[in-house]
């Protein structure tokens, strides 16, 4: 707190004289943290503390702690502002409200007048060291198989603009994907450049072709949902954002460089949903290696599990490939 004293001002009457001075005024100032919200994780069998949160208070006055809210039951704060759990977070037995391995408080911040709150999440993530999961090759390529929990699936928004340039990652892919026939079929952007309007477009799943950007869809080889209860939906939501949007968990993947995507025609999107392999393939069985390569790679890539009925599937067919790998897909010019 800091004190402030008003000068007061002298005035003489006649023959007396008289002074008086305003009383002291003292303002004070809130605490503050360094963000508005705060998204924090752990992973599980990793220890009981969460670091990630600063205050200060402008005044250099003592500042006090404390939490309420959903979760702050099974959470504690220390006095530099890290949160900890009372019990090891275990992510098979969530303790949290909802169960869902999110942990939901509000941070309190007092200097003994004023106090700030600001709301904090904490995801706790899977170890998948304790889930029986067994390392496999497939196609050359490292894989896990085993199961894992997931929280409900909750989609992640898609379509982004990765680099900036105006050109959201669906346009991004239906750019690089586009097939010119020698120049018959030239690609057509709107007036501002950010959107693809015509061209063609080959649907490898049925070997059909589309011309409008309009009929084409965007699919994601391994689907979101199958992707989520693969392991994604343990992930922080920006992590699950960049992989519906780039196909990849690496921070600076470009959509178009992904072989996790593929432009294709509304029906056999639909047709395909979120199937794995067991449960659908292309109609186009000339497609089927390059789309079980796809498959894996994306999965390997991103480390997301295989069941066991899909990987027994997949191996089953490996050798009706050949050992090619897929080959690097350029990014844009």
């Amino acid at each position: 707190m800091v004190a402030m004293v008003m000068a007061g001002s002298l005035a003489a009457c006649g023959g007396g004289g008289g002074s008086s001075t305003a009383a002291p005024e003292v303002t004070n100032r809130a605490p503050v943290f360094d963000q508005a919200s705060y998204e924090l994780t752990i992973q599980e069998n990793t220890g009981t503390i969460v670091s990630g949160i600063s205050f200060s208070d402008p005044d250099g006055d003592p500042v006090t702690l404390s939490i309420s809210g959903t979760d702050s039951q099974v959470l504690s704060v220390t006095s530099v502002g890290s949160l900890a759990f009372i019990a090891p977070p275990d992510f098979e037995a969530p303790a949290d409200s909802d169960e869902n391995n999110r942990y939901d408080i509000d941070l309190l911040a007092s200097d003994g007048l004023l106090t700030t709150s600001v709301p904090v999440a904490i995801t706790v993530t899977n170890d998948p060291s304790d889930d029986g999961v067994s390392e496999n090759s497939l196609f050359g390529l490292n894989v896990q198989v085993g199961e894992v929990s997931t929280p409900d699936y909750d989609r992640p928004s898609t379509w982004d603009d990765e680099d900036g340039d105006c050109i959201s990652d669906r346009h991004e892919v239906l750019m690089a994907q586009h097939l010119d026939g020698d120049g018959a079929y030239p690609l057509v952007m709107s007036s501002s450049g950010c959107f693809v309007e015509t061209g063609r477009w080959l649907d490898p799943y049925d070997d059909i072709y589309y011309y409008s950007a309009s009929n084409v869809q965007i699919d994601h080889v391994v689907a979101l949902y199958e992707s989520w209860v693969s392991g994604l939906g343990n992930l922080s939501t920006s992590l699950q954002r960049r992989y519906a949007n780039t196909g990849s968990l690496t921070e600076g993947v470009l959509p178009e460089t992904s072989h996790n995507f593929l432009a294709v025609g509304a029906s056999s999107n639909g047709e395909k949903g979120s199937s794995d392999p067991t449960e659908w393939m292309p109609r186009n069985e000339a497609y089927h290696c390059t789309y079980l390569k796809k498959w894996v790679l994306t999965k390997s890539q991103n480390e997301l599990l295989f069941d066991q009925a899909e990987f027994d599937f997949i191996q089953a067919r490996e050798s009706d490939c050949d050992d090619e790998p897929l080959p690097d897909l350029p990014a844009n010019p």
